[in-house]
């Protein structure tokens, strides 16, 4: 099975080599937990390689997140343009008009067409709770469904970021948030990220291989840090 490494050292070493090639990838977090930060390494880290991608972005300006990304290291004009940043919220501003695009539509319409042009192979939407609410998901696991299966249709790597409410690290909160997305299902991956307890004041960011179709995998949490570059590792008791 081909895979797309994540670059990331030791999460590549859980997911047996990386995400297999062509999977739809549920990426879940409270805020602060580095889900961005996450997804764009492994867009960037890519692109660097060679293999292009594209990040989508619903909510947080192409500046903002480019001034967040370049602080931690990853300069875009080092992809040698194999890196596109779509920032919807400003193009669907634009293009504002008596009858306005409708945001699936919009969202379609843009990731289908630059295929032409820019034959990226991975692809990042952020999120996908903002998607949610702007396009008015009125059946809201009908129309996962068929975004999920558009997606598919695409063939490439795609990584969906989801939001969940801080939960202090507790198992029981975190089993309940996790019934938030119920796209769950539909995901040929998940990746949970919390922020944990460490010590009476310290907070330790964790990730967790929940599910990878195609792969065996450790289901454990591990800790995720930044230090020159992120990485997982076991947690130290």
């Amino acid at each position: 099975m081909k895979r797309i490494p994540t670059n990331v050292d030791g999460l590549d070493e859980v997911l047996a080599g990386g995400i297999p090639e062509g999977h739809v990838v549920l990426v879940s977090g409270a805020p602060g937990t580095m889900k961005t930060s996450l997804t764009y390494h492994i867009l960037y880290t890519n692109a660097v390689r060679g293999t292009r991608g594209m990040y989508v972005s619903l909510e947080q300006s192409r500046a903002s997140l480019m001034d967040h990304t370049e602080g931690l290291g990853y300069r875009l004009d080092e992809t040698d343009g194999n890196l596109s940043v779509l920032d919807l919220a400003m193009l669907r501003k634009k293009l504002a008009g008596p009858a306005e695009q409708p945001w699936m539509d919009l969202f379609k319409l843009y990731t289908q067409g630059i295929r032409g042009s820019f034959d990226y192979r991975l692809l990042v939407l952020d999120s996908l709770d903002a998607l949610e609410i702007l396009a008015k998901f009125h059946e809201p696991r009908q129309d996962m469904f068929s975004l999920v299966r558009w997606l598919r249709d695409l063939r490439c790597t795609a990584f969906l970021l989801g939001e969940l409410p801080t939960d202090g690290g507790g198992s029981g909160s975190r089993r309940a948030s996790f019934a938030k997305h119920k796209e769950e299902y539909l995901a040929d991956g998940i990746l949970h990220l919390r922020l944990a307890r460490q010590g009476e004041f310290g907070m330790q960011r964790q990730l967790r291989v929940v599910k990878m179709r195609g792969t065996r995998h450790d289901t454990g949490y591990q800790a995720l840090v930044f230090d020159g570059g992120l990485k997982v590792t076991r947690i130290l008791a």
